[in-house]
């Protein structure tokens, strides 16, 4: 049955790639992207919060480009009303917006529409709408997944084991890297020696995430293949990244194309990092640079009672 009341949406953000698990390793994280569905008499978008600082146009939006897909897939027009989008961090710095955003407006249309079509076909137009698996799977599912193609038509998302004291925290500066430019700074080719040793990072950095052991973790997380060429399109970058470990983190890299930095530390230790990062990045950009401290969120997107902002 189509829904005719008002509806919220709680939908997780994200890091990904972590280092050396590229366009396959993501984590749902326990900050949110919001999405009030208000109906009325026309179809209307507003955003708040940090989202704010986005300019693209209604049909650009992720979240209702997500809800015209679920239509188009339904063959069913969509009822008119308010879209309200809400968020406590901004959108291009690598912490899955846009693919909260699809997959939070797939959900929402298909809810609107009735829900005729099933998780697994939500699920498969969010990664093609995205491209990559890694953020729409986290934020359907929440927890932890390494996604890799079983054909061209099919994943599979496997759930990956993340220790309970491990901790995150996001450094998050005041410009965004577009996901365009990041990939252009990719290599196109490398030499098989560097090859081989990306292939040999990842079991490295899944085992130091379920067990917590920091040598691993930092091994893991190394990766001289995304992650380095990208870190000379942001200012400051490397020196944050320097400073985390000298402070105790127990690895740091950039969160999915940036401009986000990811430092994991564990629980007991979060708040004195969280304080020595936030006083680095004070230096380095004033108050425009935000800090958050966040964990793995375990569930996925999820409808929640609506009360209005």
């Amino acid at each position: 049955m189509a829904s005719s009341r008002p509806l919220k949406l709680r939908v997780p953000a994200s890091t990904s790639n972590l280092g050396s698990g590229f366009d396959a390793f993501g984590i749902a994280l326990n900050i949110d992207i919001t999405i009030r569905f208000i109906p009325g008499e026309k179809t209307q978008l507003e955003r708040f919060g940090a989202l704010l600082e986005s300019k693209l146009r209604l049909g650009q939006d992720p979240v209702v480009r997500g809800m015209r897909r679920a239509a188009s897939l339904a063959n069913k027009p969509l009822p008119a009303g308010k879209i309200e989008v809400d968020s406590s961090f901004p959108p291009g710095r690598g912490l899955g917006a846009s693919g909260a955003g699809l997959s939070g407006g797939l959900i929402l249309g298909n809810r609107l529409l009735g829900s005729p079509l099933s998780d697994e076909v939500l699920l498969n137009e969010a990664i093609g709408l995205e491209g990559n698996p890694e953020n729409a799977v986290a934020s359907f599912k929440g927890g932890a997944h390494w996604s890799a193609p079983l054909d061209k038509d099919s994943y599979a998302h496997l759930p990956i084991t993340i220790h309970r004291n491990v901790r995150f925290l996001l450094v998050i500066p005041p410009y965004q890297l577009e996901t365009k430019k990041s990939r252009n700074a990719l290599p196109t080719s490398v030499a098989l020696y560097r090859a081989v040793s990306q292939a040999q990072r990842p079991p490295l950095l899944l085992e130091g995430l379920r067990s917590l052991k920091p040598e691993l973790i930092r091994a893991g997380i190394d990766d001289d293949l995304h992650v380095a060429p990208r870190l000379k399109l942001l200012k400051g970058a490397n020196q944050l990244i320097d400073f985390a470990y000298k402070a105790g983190a127990l690895g740091a890299t950039i969160s999915g194309a940036g401009s986000a930095l990811l430092i994991v530390s564990r629980t007991g230790e979060i708040s004195n990092l969280e304080t020595r990062m936030r006083s680095r990045v004070k230096r380095l950009w004033g108050n425009d640079g935000i800090v958050i401290a966040t964990a793995v969120q375990h569930k996925g997107a999820q409808f929640q009672r609506f009360t209005a902002r």
